[in-house]
């Protein structure tokens, strides 16, 4: 059997099409109801902004059920509040157009119906039995031509929607300023945190690692130099107990770096290592258990670790709680303790932290007055 590739092909395009047409429909529909919600979330901006993100959210995922591309980069501040205004008219404007398509399918269907029964016809003004199939057959063609036009008046919004996110989710001129300079400062930050991580793990290796490796080469020469059975039986356990303490000390510092649970089991599984390791006791909790972009994860683990450290060296702190959510494409991460507070935001633990967030595109917030508690807010965008 000979299958014709160009006929799949076209089979295959034309139920796309229908697919992207009706969740097109869909699409619009969905539009239209949720213009209430547009109304609220622009009326209550001047209060708060939720209202506004949740909107921009909804629209995201619309959007990408209609055409299927994702769209990571949406509207903030006074753009968010703009395209909502836009988006609210054009769901004005899409109901609008499905009401008369469904005022005409009503009428048509009386109209058919009452010539088919006898019956009476209210939109022709008509009496029982005066209203003909030859009749209706002369409002056809202009009631296909006007359906045609509804349904091309449908994808006209459609695509005014795609161009309207395109448009507000664009930064401008002073955001992309705000942008650059703040990258600028961010990539000195980073770079700093970078070196700073680099002289710690190479202290851990010189005054951990490679001292119990010398001492290692010390008990196996010791043990090759003695005469006695017993002794040296005794240098080489001694030696083999030592080998367990550098490949401890090695995993300690592989830990640090870059925890294999991570990209394995996810943050979850990872952050509960991390709390386990931990000779301070930590309320760890993860309601979530999806999985998040690699890079996402990594900052949060490190922000988590960091933030331990600092707890435990500087804080006399007896307890620590680690809350981790997914809030509306925000994977936010807080770090509580019940320590002296007075925490320093320039210190080098903070500002790797504040470093490694805004590099990430995230927010960060310390909360530290004296006597305590201390709270460390990170949002990082999922997208």
């Amino acid at each position: 059997m000979i299958v014709d590739p160009t006929g799949t092909d076209a089979a295959s395009r034309s139920r796309s099409l229908a697919r992207v047409g009706a969740r097109g429909l869909g699409g619009s529909m969905l539009g239209a109801l949720l213009v209430p919600a547009y109304v609220l979330a622009v009326v209550a901006a001047p209060l708060t902004s939720r209202p506004t993100r949740t909107v921009v959210g909804w629209e995201a995922r619309r959007l990408t059920w209609v055409d299927g591309a994702r769209r990571p980069d949406a509207p903030r501040g006074g753009q968010a509040l703009g395209f909502v205004g836009v988006r609210a008219g054009l769901g004005l404007l899409a109901g609008a157009v499905l009401c008369l398509i469904a005022l005409g399918l009503v009428v048509a269907c009386s109209v058919v119906v009452g010539a088919t029964t006898g019956g009476p016809v209210s939109a022709f003004d008509a009496e029982p039995g005066q209203v003909s199939f030859a009749t209706i057959g002369w409002f056809v063609l202009p009631g296909v031509v006007l359906l045609f036009l509804a349904g091309s008046g449908l994808a006209g919004i459609a695509r005014l929607d795609v161009a309207a996110w395109q448009t507000f989710a664009r930064p401008g001129a002073d955001e992309l300023e705000a942008t650059v300079s703040r990258l600028t400062v961010t990539l000195a930050d980073v770079v700093t945190a970078v070196d700073a991580e680099r002289r710690r793990i190479e202290r851990d290796i010189h005054d951990g690692v490679q001292q119990r490796v010398v001492a290692l080469s010390i008990l196996l020469a010791r043990a090759d130099r003695a005469t006695d059975l017993a002794e040296s039986q005794e240098l080489r356990r001694r030696a083999r107990a030592e080998t367990q303490h550098v490949l401890d000390d090695l995993r300690d510092v592989s830990w640090r770096i870059h925890p294999t649970a991570l990209e394995r089991d996810g943050l979850g599984v990872a952050l509960e290592a991390l709390r386990d390791r931990t000779s301070l006791p930590v309320d760890l909790r993860v309601p979530t258990t999806a999985r998040f972009p690699a890079s996402v994860e990594a900052a949060a683990y490190f922000v988590v670790s960091e933030a331990i450290t600092n707890v435990m060296k500087h804080a006399a702190a007896s307890t620590a709680t680690v809350s981790v959510d997914d809030d509306d494409g925000l994977l936010r991460v807080v770090v509580e303790d019940d320590g002296v507070g007075g925490a320093d935001p320039s210190g080098p633990g903070l500002s790797g932290i504040a470093a490694r967030v805004a590099a990430a595109d995230g927010a960060f917030h310390l909360t530290s007055p004296r006597g305590g508690p201390t709270t460390l807010e990170v949002d990082l965008p999922c997208a």
